[in-house]
């Protein structure tokens, strides 16, 4: 996988995810927490009482009232950044090649994430979380994401479901978790989106397609061979065909892009011949899921 440029991840610094939930974790982080610090945001202010630090007194609510008030602060904690990436035989398709842009992707919300003081970890799925990055942060870590992510293959069949509902890390820790997928799964992916949702997770979700899914150029007699089964079938490709199967393909992009709405999952379809400065500086902010 060819690494970023300097100029590049300097504008990824300018970057944040979008988290609503607050999170929990040590301390450090750039987003805020239920927990009550003393150094960050103002939230609230209650009377002031024997023991309570008076460096926290306002002093104008004082002039006001009369009477001892300290503020009461939002804490920033760091967030736990999930990273699910699918790495199954069906993403290792395309020119460009579908996988290998996730693997970019995945590698540029690891680096804003971790540029914002989060923690980030890394799993591959297919039929099962088929390798995992531990959470880790500070950006000397990207390189060890770098690495994680170039040494991973393509292979097995697409489980998102099973997968992503076997990760046990995830539980009992808020903080976003980041699909990046074809969608291409035999089981779905609804029970994977209500799983995170349960887990108090803000998901995100792309979908990542080829050029030669979205729009094939195809014609007369054909052998199609499934990426990951193996099992093959014999069609006469005609205009009529390609009709058929864009309009199924509409229909299954349509449903994901529903169900991420009902479920106020941000959702973004992309093509892989897209070009990087393209995907992160206008669909990802356009989309919501940076800013």
């Amino acid at each position: 996988m060819k690494t970023f440029d300097q100029d590049f991840l300097k504008k990824l610094e300018q970057l944040a995810l979008i988290g609503t939930k607050p999170v929990q974790g040590s301390t450090g982080g750039n987003r805020r927490s239920k927990a009550r610090g003393s150094d960050i945001e103002f939230s609230d202010f209650r009377e002031y009482t024997l023991g309570d630090d008076y460096r926290s007194i306002d002093w104008n609510a004082y002039a006001r009232f009369e009477r001892l008030f300290i503020k009461l602060y939002m804490e920033e904690r760091e967030a736990n950044i999930t990273i699910f990436l699918d790495t199954s035989a069906s993403m290792d398709y395309g020119n460009p090649n579908k996988g290998i842009l996730a693997k970019k992707l995945a590698a540029i919300f690891a680096y804003i994430a971790l540029a914002n003081y989060d923690r980030v970890g890394i799993a591959a799925l297919n039929e099962k979380i088929s390798g995992q990055l531990p959470y880790f942060s500070g950006k000397p870590g990207f390189i060890r994401a770098l690495e994680f992510l170039d040494r991973l293959p393509f292979n097995g069949r697409t489980s998102l479901s099973r997968s992503i509902t076997s990760f046990s890390p995830l539980r009992g820790r808020k903080g976003i978790s980041i699909i990046l997928s074809d969608f291409l799964a035999e089981d779905g992916y609804m029970e994977a989106f209500k799983y995170l949702k349960y887990q108090q997770q803000d998901v995100i979700a792309v979908q990542i397609l080829s050029p030669e899914e979205l729009d094939p150029q195809l014609s007369g007699a054909l052998r199609l061979i499934d990426t990951e089964t193996g099992e093959s079938v014999e069609v006469e490709i005609t205009h009529n065909t390609l009709n058929m199967y864009k309009k199924e393909l509409h229909a299954f992009m349509d449903k994901i892009k529903n169900t991420c709405s009902n479920l106020e999952i941000p959702f973004l379809q992309v093509s892989s011949d897209i070009s990087i400065e393209q995907l992160v500086f206008e669909k990802l902010q356009h989309s919501g899921m940076i800013v």
